[in-house]
């Protein structure tokens, strides 16, 4: 491919001339800082009704300045020149600092809050699975409290503290670690293979865990009774694999989130065709088979193949859960979700209204994917697959936790750790030229 070398375009105000690719470098920083703020500090600030509004359309607004971004940059001869061994240095240095930030604002909670199934079930529903796996019971069946329930979690959600139970440690601590490990040494990993100034690469390595302390000081118990920081490490590690040319870390990425959580499944075809047509047809088989493996190997093999009735059963319990949440009301109306929109303002039974926003999540989120892949064909010659991909990830999951039936916020956070990957490649050269070629 031909690199381009001409002089960017410019905007013009008065006697002032800016490039204008850095005007979309800037909007997008503002983008993003904006939709932290409205989950942060800002959230409600607009009322129930227009704060879900605001925040979904700051995330839309930080995929488009990014796509414009990389649309009117000048493209240059991508470096292919090793990381030094300094650069190794900040960022363990900023990786361990930012662990021990993110524990000083996390013990103190876990300390002062016991596990208590009153307060909520998720813990004790996950060392119910781990105590039944490590006893060679089966897992996937009715968990008596004081109501019965059926199992709605996949494994990877709880596999992981097979390990804290053999150790004895909090679960809590053990998905703190391993987000700081996994899903921000993933994030590190990317971010010191950019050619960038010594500046950037110190400002962009303190990001996550700056994020994470800022959500934590301002929202102390939002992951007090839960360990979604898991599930936020897994989508780093596809995130940070959707960057890289790499087979294996694009099938761990796909296979630890499809088998945590439903929310990436309408977004994998398309990722698939987009490496089919841009990595090459065996690039892309050997991912869907690695992929596949992982899925039937971690879930489909040791649990579905037992009682295929499972998922099913489980998907009926969060039925269940979703009309009793809705009845209740208290997490609709958090400012992250449009679940409160409609129940205040669509016409129905509860159960109605919880189908008009499944619908709403399946035509949206369609839409999403459909118009991500039309942007990739027309534009695949221009941004390099990798980029689209990445902004196509974005923009359907804050499309999804947009319209989840329950808009938990420790659940939505994870959409602002993807933004942070936005972010990372923005003035940066040698992962997102169509031309690098990525070692990784």
């Amino acid at each position: 491919m031909a690199v381009d070398l001409q002089s960017p375009r410019r905007l013009t105000l008065g006697a002032v001339s800016v490039p204008l690719y850095r005007v979309w470098q800037v909007a997008a920083y503002l983008a993003c800082w904006l939709e932290v703020r409205l989950f942060t500090d800002l959230r409600n600030y607009f009322g129930p009704m227009k704060s879900p509004v605001a925040f979904y359309l700051a995330s839309v607004a930080l995929c488009a300045f990014t796509l414009l971004y990389f649309l009117h940059r000048p493209t240059g001869a991508p470096t292919t020149a090793e990381p030094s061994g300094r650069r190794y240095d900040v960022v363990l240095t900023v990786l361990l600092l930012g662990g021990l930030a993110a524990a000083s604002f996390q013990g103190p909670v876990i300390a002062a809050t016991p596990i208590d199934i009153n307060a909520s079930d998720v813990i004790p529903i996950l060392e119910t699975y781990v105590s039944r796996f490590r006893a060679g019971e089966t897992v996937y069946k009715y968990i008596y409290f004081s109501y019965p329930l059926f199992p709605n979690h996949l494994p990877m959600q709880w596999l992981p503290y097979v390990v804290a139970e053999h150790i004895g440690a909090d679960y809590r601590w053990m998905g703190l670690m391993l987000l700081l490990v996994l899903g921000f040494g993933a994030y590190q990993w990317v971010l010191i293979r950019q050619h960038q100034s010594w500046g950037q690469l110190l400002l962009k390595s303190v990001l996550p865990a700056a994020l994470l302390c800022w959500i934590l000081y301002k929202d102390p118990s939002i992951y007090a009774h839960t360990i979604e920081t898991t599930i936020i490490a897994y989508y780093c590690i596809l995130a940070a694999g959707v960057l890289t040319r790499s087979v294996l870390w694009q099938a761990v990425g796909l296979t630890v989130c499809l088998t945590s959580r439903y929310s990436v499944v309408l977004w994998v075809p398309l990722y698939g065709l987009i490496l089919w047509f841009s990595a090459g047809r065996s690039h892309a088989i050997k991912v869907a088979l690695l992929t596949l493996l992982g899925v039937v190997v971690v879930y489909v093999w040791p649990f579905l193949s037992k009682d295929w009735t499972i998922f099913t059963h489980a998907l009926r319990e969060y039925r269940i859960a979703t009309v009793g949440e809705w009845t209740r009301e208290y997490h609709l109306f958090n400012g992250v979700g449009f679940a409160g929109i409609l129940l205040r303002h669509s016409s129905g039974t509860i159960q109605e209204k919880i189908d008009l926003l499944q619908r709403l999540l399946l035509m949206c989120g369609g839409g999403v994917l459909l118009v991500s892949g039309a942007l990739y064909w027309w534009l695949r010659h221009r941004i390099d697959y990798r980029l689209l991909s990445l902004i196509s990830l974005k923009w359907y999951l804050a499309t999804f936790y947009a319209f989840l039936q329950i808009p938990y916020t420790y659940l939505t956070s994870l959409v602002l750790f993807i933004s942070l990957f936005l972010i990372l490649v923005i003035g940066t050269r040698s992962v997102m030229e169509p031309a690098a070629v990525d070692h990784a």
